[in-house]
């Protein structure tokens, strides 16, 4: 199965986002900001990342450097 993190620091627009994709079969983690999603890439294979670009902490064009 394909595994998406999804890096998205509105709850709201996470939740909705997790929803459609887990409905076309995909498994999503979630990261609330850029450095839960680094720990989260250290734990898990992931496939795919979509982040937002304006989050606390770190951000995420610096999020796909590191």
């Amino acid at each position: 199965m394909i595994t998406i993190l999804l890096a998205e620091d509105d709850k709201s627009l996470r939740r909705l986002m997790t929803y459609h994709l887990e409905q076309n079969g995909y498994d999503v983690l979630q990261a609330q900001d850029g450095v839960e999603a680094l720990k989260l890439l250290e734990n898990h294979h992931v496939d795919l990342l979509i982040s937002d670009v304006m989050m606390p902490e770190i951000n995420g064009f610096e999020l796909v450097k590191q």
